[in-house]
């Protein structure tokens, strides 16, 4: 547990770390909100990044991501500060705001990459907890309280943009379609 009261209200959890080092953390905010099945439901989540080796997919499509940003930048440095009216070159000092110019507009072009391969592992890890915890609502119920500082419902091309989670209004369905579709055994009667 982390104190997240200390920084906002928002009701969080996250793995970190890589091998040993990794850890689930779960805010204050969250373990003084939720039941004892919300808080199985969103470590499962958690666990399933780590099992699911989102960590290490992310670390490597990032650092991927990073390597064509940078020769992009390099590549096109020149035409792009002449834009400018610069003569500088890409190692030269006076050239670092063309840089920064170029590497914010790739990393802003990248952004929509960069938030699908997250909503996908979000998506993923919500699928592990309810498959694994078997608790879909309570990683439902879990879900609505982060909808305090989400939009539950943001338009599909916002969602594609600019969201790094799905909707929550789409990962509650998913776990409500998850529960229909493997509804609990029926307990034997005793005769």
């Amino acid at each position: 547990m982390f104190d997240g009261s200390r920084q906002s209200n928002n009701f969080t959890a996250n793995v970190s770390g890589i091998g040993h080092s990794a850890r689930i953390a779960i805010s204050d905010v969250a373990m003084k909100g939720a039941s004892l099945d919300e808080v199985r439901a969103v470590t499962g989540h958690e666990i399933g990044h780590y099992v699911l080796g989102h960590i290490w997919r992310m670390v490597i499509t990032f650092s991927l991501l990073a390597i064509l940003l940078f020769f992009l930048a390099d590549r096109l440095f020149g035409r792009i500060a002449r834009i400018f009216g610069s003569d500088a070159e890409v190692g030269d000092p006076r050239g670092f705001p063309v840089m920064m110019f170029i590497l914010s507009l790739f990393g802003f072009l990248a952004l929509p990459v960069q938030n699908y391969l997250v909503r996908t592992g979000e998506t993923e890890a919500d699928l592990y907890s309810v498959q694994t915890v078997n608790l879909p609502d309570a990683m439902a119920s879990a879900l609505v309280k982060t909808a305090e500082y989400r939009n539950p419902r943001p338009h599909p091309v916002e969602e594609f943009l600019f969201y790094s989670h799905p909707s929550v209004e789409r990962r509650v369905r998913a776990a409500m379609e998850w529960k229909a579709a493997h509804p609990p055994a029926e307990k034997p009667s005793p005769e």
